[in-house]
C-alpha cells in the first residue's frame, strides 16, 4: 500500500512514516493551492492518502479561524476530491459541548470551540464529496520524544517534567499511546467510509489516571484537583467491530513504561 502522508515529520505523521512502509511524505500544504495539492497527488499516485497535518491548538484556532479554516477544512476536502482514499485525523474535541456523562459515540457531537466545529464541518463535508473517506477522532497522544521530531506538549512528558500539575477529578478523557495510533494505520486505511472514535478508552478521571502514574513511576510531582469539568470519554465499539483494539488507556502507559524501561 502507497500511502501520502501529510504532517510526515509532526507528532502522529511522523511515527506513521516509521511504521508504514511505502510511506511517501508530503510537503507542507499550508501555503499550496487546490492546484498545487491535486498536481502533488497526481505525481505520487498514492493508494491511500493519510492526513495529519492540521492546526490542532484551541487558542490559536480561537484567534485565527482563517487560518483553522483553511488548515482544518479546505484541505482535507481538496484531498478528498482529488478522488484518491483518504483517512484524515479528526478529534475528540467534537464531543466538548457534550452535557452526558458519556462515554460518547460517533453520533453524539456537540462541539463548543473553532478547532471542533471545523473538526466536524470538515468531517460532514468529505463524507458528502465521498462516502469512502475514513475519519479517526482521537484523543490527546502522548510519547516520548522522537529524535529529530518535534514532541508537542503531552501527557507523558508534562508528568515526567513538572513539579506541579493539576487535573480535575470531573474530566472523563483517555490519553492514546501514540505508537499504538500508528500501528493500527493501516487497518484504519481499509475500513469503510465513515466516522470513528480511535484510540484508547479510560472509565478513569484524568485526576486519577495521573495519580496511577505518578504511583507507577514514583514521580516527585504534585498533583492537585482542579475544578473542571470537560468529558470527553468516548465509545469505541465501532472501531472494535472492525477489529481495531486499543489497550485502555492505563494498559496503554503500561506498554509505554515497558517500551522504554522508564
Amino acid at each position: 500500500m502507497k500511502a501520502l502522508v501529510t504532517g510526515p515529520r509532526g507528532f502522529v505523521g511522523a511515527r506513521i512514516m516509521s511504521e508504514m512502509e511505502n510511506a511517501i511524505p508530503a510537503p507542507s500544504l499550508r501555503s499550496c493551492s487546490d492546484d498545487d495539492i491535486r498536481r502533488l497527488v497526481e505525481t505520487v499516485q498514492p493508494d491511500v492518502i493519510i492526513h495529519t497535518a492540521a492546526i490542532s491548538d484551541i487558542p490559536t484556532c480561537e484567534k485565527d479561524p482563517d487560518a483553522s479554516r483553511r488548515a482544518n477544512i479546505d484541505i482535507p476536502v481538496c484531498l478528498v476530491r482529488t478522488g484518491r482514499k483518504c483517512v484524515i485525523f479528526s478529534s475528540d474535541q467534537v464531543y466538548s459541548g457534550c452535557a452526558g456523562e458519556g462515554p460518547y459515540a460517533e453520533d453524539d457531537v456537540s462541539p463548543a470551540n473553532v478547532y471542533a466545529r471545523h473538526k466536524l464541518e470538515m468531517e460532514q463535508r468529505t463524507l458528502d464529496i465521498c462516502p469512502d473517506t475514513v475519519l479517526l477522532r482521537a484523543t490527546w497522544m502522548y510519547d516520548m520524544p522522537m529524535y529529530g521530531v518535534p514532541n508537542r506538549g503531552n501527557f507523558l512528558m508534562l508528568m515526567l517534567r513538572s513539579a506541579d500539575a493539576a487535573f480535575s477529578s470531573g474530566d472523563y478523557r483517555a490519553v492514546t499511546y501514540v505508537r499504538e495510533v500508528a500501528r493500527l494505520i493501516r487497518q484504519a486505511a481499509v475500513l469503510p467510509g465513515g466516522v470513528y472514535n480511535y484510540g484508547s478508552e479510560n472509565d478513569l478521571s484524568m485526576l486519577d489516571t495521573a495519580l496511577w502514574l505518578k504511583e507507577r513511576l514514583s514521580l516527585p510531582i504534585r498533583i492537585s484537583d482542579r475544578p473542571a469539568h470537560n468529558n470527553l470519554w468516548m465509545d469505541c465499539s465501532k472501531a472494535k467491530s472492525h477489529a481495531i483494539c486499543f489497550p485502555n488507556t492505563i494498559e496503554g502507559l503500561k506498554k509505554c513504561i515497558a517500551d522504554y524501561s522508564l
